[in-house]
């Protein structure tokens, strides 16, 4: 036994035996990043799922009654056209003035200069007529239509501005977007982002005591057949507000990751089982327009030099000049006085 002991030969060490070790090492390592980006992903799906629930109560719908027992009349349509701001302020949507008549006169004249009857009237005259959606078509249409040489010199040009002015910046953040086509931007016709706009003033304007209730509910009614030529349904109109609102904003990284999550949870609430576009149908019967607004422009055409009509009018141009022809009086005669 002391003998075959003697004899028998150690084991040394394969070339390979290390293989194992560093597998199991390698293995270890993987377990733990993978670990760690789950984790990290984890939190960060947690991070958004309540800014999701958070939003979700922040627009909450408010209807002055139950809304399952709700009945459309032509008065709701203009206001569900405004119904996203109502979402945001936690107003009532279904109603046409809101409750803190001071915070709307204090939040227009802050945002949109808009201090008294005038300056209603000339804001909602230039969403009609132009708004965004004019210089941004033409923006569009002519980055578009740049070639690469040219797209590269003035992006060079726009980036030596941003460095040092907002605004620039903005421009710049657009330039990029209509040169990839993000979003499908190049087919964008920003109408919705103004007449959203204008819908909301609308009841801003009656809430401060700049319109009448009449005037406001009639110009919701008059901008409605515009809106329903190029849309099909309230989907469709809140999509390109989304687009138009994107648009505007200009902002990249977190921000527009922010934007984004919260205009895309407003959307759903407005289409949900108990949103605003789920109880006015899109193509509910309206009455004629009585051009009320066309009306509160005569009594100040002077005010508002409005435009005549041009080789290419503005088509809300044209029309207003014409409705505002026939509320005013010609000049007396005086000839032989």
């Amino acid at each position: 036994m002391g003998v075959l002991q003697a004899v028998t030969p150690v084991p040394t060490a394969g070339p390979f035996d290390w293989v194992p070790a560093v597998l199991v090492l390698v293995g270890l390592i993987v377990l733990i990043v993978g670990l760690a980006i789950f984790s990290k992903r984890r939190k960060k799906a947690d991070a958004e799922n309540a800014e999701i629930v958070a939003l979700t109560r922040h627009h909450t719908p408010h209807w002055t009654g139950d809304y399952r027992t709700f009945r459309a009349e032509p008065r709701h349509w203009g206001l569900g056209v405004a119904a996203p701001f109502a979402l945001c302020a936690g107003e009532d949507w279904d109603r046409l003035r809101h409750n803190d008549v001071e915070a709307v006169r204090e939040g227009i004249a802050e945002a949109w200069g808009i201090q008294g009857r005038l300056t209603m009237l000339r804001t909602l005259y230039d969403l009609l007529v132009a708004g965004h959606r004019e210089q941004y078509r033409l923006d569009v249409e002519r980055w578009s239509a740049l070639d690469d040489a040219d797209a590269a010199a003035y992006e060079k040009l726009l980036r030596g501005y941003a460095r040092d002015d907002v605004s620039s910046a903005e421009v710049l953040w657009r330039f990029r977007r209509v040169r990839a086509n993000d979003r499908g931007i190049r087919e964008a016709d920003f109408l919705a982002w103004d007449f959203v706009r204008a819908a909301m003033l609308a009841r801003a304007g009656a809430t401060a005591g700049y319109l009448s209730d009449a005037e406001a509910e009639d110009f919701h009614v008059m901008i409605a057949d515009d809106l329903r030529r190029h849309y099909s349904s309230w989907g469709e109109l809140g999509e390109s507000f989304l687009l138009g609102r994107w648009f505007w904003n200009a902002q990249g990284g977190e921000g527009e990751r922010s934007t984004d999550l919260h205009d895309r949870n407003r959307q759903q609430v407005l289409l949900g089982v108990d949103g605003p576009w789920r109880a006015v149908p899109w193509d509910l019967r309206l009455p004629a327009s009585r051009m009320l607004f066309a009306d509160a422009l005569a009594e100040d055409a002077a005010v508002f030099h409005l435009e005549g009509v041009a080789e290419a009018p503005r088509p809300w141009a044209a029309r207003l000049k014409q409705e505002v022809a026939r509320r005013t009086p010609p000049p007396a005669d005086t000839a032989g006085t």
